[in-house]
């Protein structure tokens, strides 16, 4: 799987709601937590037990659908090579280590019994207090620069199970945690949906009616020239927020406009909005925007690791370890 590069939101999609409102979905792409990726060669190494070989075994092949080149290898075999200087620069390991840990704890259950009195017995099921058995999985990822043994990041993941079947807890909590750890590797795309909130006056409804129809360069034209006019001040303070909101969300996921522009426009709005009517909405919106806005720029600097380090892996007279990218931390 080619790891993406799109740079901002796309795909939008717009559903009517009740009445004349608006539901306006866009895709956000984010950042990938362990953005591995961004290396030529990966090599993936696993403490040597049946769990955390399954984990890596499952990285190994995930990552071979990209860019990089992968494979595994034991962490002595990696030792040997770093010490006679022969892993490549460009080289990331990914450690993979898995615990599960089981324990007890109390909690309601049904015991089927046998009640005996003068008339004969016969079986019951009553609650009582059982043992219950917990099984918790931990998995530490661990990203190393290959030439020098230098920790780049490192994510712990957790789950948990119970139940009385351990074996098959142990399976799905493998399972979970093999799951986790693709999903951490790759920039995923999320939903986000906004819901627009028209006032009654025609400027807006004629707006939201050009939004409706997909003509969105033509319906956030108009309401910024409604904003603009002398009956947009004569609204109340909350009619007005709420215009201004409406325009922020628009110029958000406007994608006739570019990505820097959208932002500074939606945000432009939204701090208007704020100041007219210090409703929690808006400042929610002021805060999903900007975390729309940091999301673009961390995928802006995992794709440029990833040319600079494809770069450095294919110059043969460089000899410097490459910066790793900007979300290690």
């Amino acid at each position: 799987m080619r790891w993406r590069s799109t740079l901002a939101s796309s795909a939008l999609f717009i559903a009517s709601a009740c009445g004349s409102a608006l539901t306006v979905r866009g895709d956000v792409v984010l950042p990938a937590q362990i953005p591995v990726r961004a290396f030529p060669r990966i090599v993936v190494t696993a403490q040597d037990t049946p769990e955390s070989l399954r984990v890596a075994q499952r990285l190994v092949e995930h990552l071979a659908r990209g860019e990089s080149v992968v494979r595994s290898a034991s962490e002595s075999a990696i030792e040997r090579l770093r010490r006679d200087g022969r892993i490549r620069r460009a080289t990331a390991i990914v450690r993979v280590f898995v615990v599960l840990n089981e324990r007890e704890q109390p909690g309601w259950g049904r015991i089927d019994g046998t009640d005996c009195g003068p008339l004969g017995c016969v079986e019951a099921s009553r609650s009582s207090i059982v043992v219950i058995p917990v099984l918790t999985g931990q998995m530490t990822l661990t990203v190393i620069d290959g030439p020098s043994g230098r920790a780049l990041l490192r994510e712990q993941v957790d789950e948990e199970e119970s139940g009385q079947d351990v074996l098959a807890m142990r399976m799905r909590v493998v399972e979970r945690l093999v799951t986790r750890a693709l999903e951490l590797v790759d920039q995923r795309t999320e939903r986000v949906a906004v819901q627009l909130h028209p006032i009654d006056h025609a400027a807006v409804r004629d707006a939201l009616a050009a939004i409706r129809q997909g003509r969105w360069t033509r319906g956030r034209g108009m309401l910024e020239r409604f904003v603009g006019s002398t009956s947009f001040e004569a609204l109340r303070s909350e009619e007005r927020a709420l215009v201004l909101y409406d325009l922020g969300q628009i110029c958000r996921f406007d994608r006739s406009l570019p990505a820097d522009e959208r932002f500074r426009r939606s945000a432009g709005a939204l701090r208007r909005a704020v100041r007219l009517d210090p409703e929690i909405r808006y400042a929610n919106a002021l805060a999903e925007l900007e975390a729309h806005r940091q999301s673009r720029a961390l995928v802006h600097e995992q794709d440029d690791a990833m040319a600079h380090n494809f770069r450095i892996a294919e110059d043969p007279t460089g000899a410097s370890v490459p910066d790793p990218p900007a979300t290690y931390r």
